[in-house]
């Protein structure tokens, strides 16, 4: 089977370089999504520095970021076939870039096409960039390698790539990352092109937790509640991957897991569970037993001027009294879009709010970061006796 038949849709023309960078998604169907405008300029200023350099500019287009999709399209799909297609895939790395899910997953679904050329090989096409610099004390290698890939001045280490774009006393600067960055993406696209082959699709990918737990949350909704949409009307995005986006736009790291998934993860995290209130209280309180109590339940009685309005309404009504005898925290049925919207921020702060209170003081052990502790941790500490306290 080829690509173009695996691909859902008419296969588009291949891509010098992709975007990558922390970026929130469009909340609603005619919204686009939300570019910083430097974001932009950088893109254009690239696609500019390539194209005139480009020798197989018949062949391919230029470059590819979130700003070119339409309003109302897909994002996700959009997404994966343009990193399906491209050849150099370019993440701005900031402090954000690691928590961002979206920014992660693009990562992830154009590595998923790296799996079988050899590493040096593979490495050629990621060319990180700098774009702001990361705390003293998060010394990542990522920081390190986008620097020295393009052996950029040292006000592009010291201030990242965009202050360079902001900021006209840095032209120079900035035009010297900018040429180093173009020949860069044109030698390993014209001289070591990608085989076109499927990015995998862009999902929930593992975000860093800076400190805190990262937001979990899942759909109980069905046979498929991960792709439940019941405000297809008015959202492209699934009921769970809104709140996600609600969450990232308050600056919460966040995941969105299977149902099955959350039981994993909720005793670990602050959990939101989406509840279709077409499931019925019985089946709802056998799905919820065992789960935290800090887990914040929505129940979701279904879209605006739906058929059977008033049943699922009572439905829902018997499922959040269910809820609130298995004591978990109230929040009242939404009954339509708007209400859910006005909602949304509200069950992601009461989530943490929860988590916060009734949640494992440690909830994670990881390496690096031990428990604190009153008992002296190297001989020196140990007070010899009759030493002054």
């Amino acid at each position: 089977m080829s690509w173009t038949d695996t691909s859902g849709s008419r296969a588009g023309r291949e891509t010098y370089f992709f975007l990558s960078y922390a970026h929130s998604v469009p909340l609603s169907a005619a919204a686009r999504p939300d570019t910083d405008y430097w974001v932009s300029r950088f893109f254009q200023d690239l696609h500019a520095a390539v194209q005139r350099g480009a020798r197989r500019a018949g062949d391919l287009d230029i470059g590819f970021f979130d700003g070119l999709v339409a309003p109302g399209a897909d994002l996700k799909q959009a997404l994966t076939d343009a990193l399906s297609l491209t050849h150099v895939f370019v993440p701005l790395y900031s402090p954000n870039y690691f928590s961002n899910a979206w920014a992660v997953g693009e990562r992830a679904a154009f590595r998923s096409r790296l799996g079988l050329l050899p590493p040096a090989d593979a490495g050629r096409h990621i060319l990180p960039v700098l774009w702001i610099p990361f705390p003293p004390w998060d010394d990542r290698p990522e920081m390190a390698e986008a620097v020295e890939l393009v052996g950029g001045p040292t006000e592009y280490a010291e201030n990242g790539l965009r202050a360079l774009c902001k900021l006209s006393a840095y032209r120079r600067q900035y035009d010297l990352v900018l040429s180093a960055l173009a020949e860069r993406i044109i030698a390993v696209t014209e001289t070591a092109p990608l085989r076109r082959s499927r990015a995998a699709p862009l999902g929930a990918a593992r975000v860093e937790d800076r400190g805190d737990p990262a937001l979990v949350v899942t759909a109980l909704a069905g046979p498929d509640g991960r792709q439940w949409r019941p405000f297809a009307g008015r959202h492209v995005l699934t009921i769970a991957d809104y709140v996600a986006a609600t969450a990232q736009r308050l600056g919460l790291p966040t995941r969105v897991v299977e149902f099955a998934g959350a039981r994993d993860h909720a005793p670990d995290s602050p959990t939101v569970l989406l509840i279709d209130a077409e499931l019925g209280a019985a089946a709802v309180r056998e799905a919820v037993a065992g789960l935290p109590r800090w887990v914040v339940p929505l129940v979701v009685a279904g879209a605006d001027a739906a058929p059977g309005g008033t049943a699922r309404a009572a439905g829902a009504d018997e499922i959040d009294a269910a809820l609130r005898e298995a004591r978990f925290p109230e929040v009242r049925p939404v009954h339509g879009v708007d209400e859910f919207e006005r909602s949304a921020p509200l069950l992601v702060i009461e989530a943490r709010k929860q988590f916060l209170r009734h949640g494992p003081l440690y909830p994670q052990d990881t390496p690096g970061a031990p428990r604190p502790s009153l008992r002296p941790t190297d001989p020196s500490d140990q007070r010899r006796r009759g030493e002054d306290r």
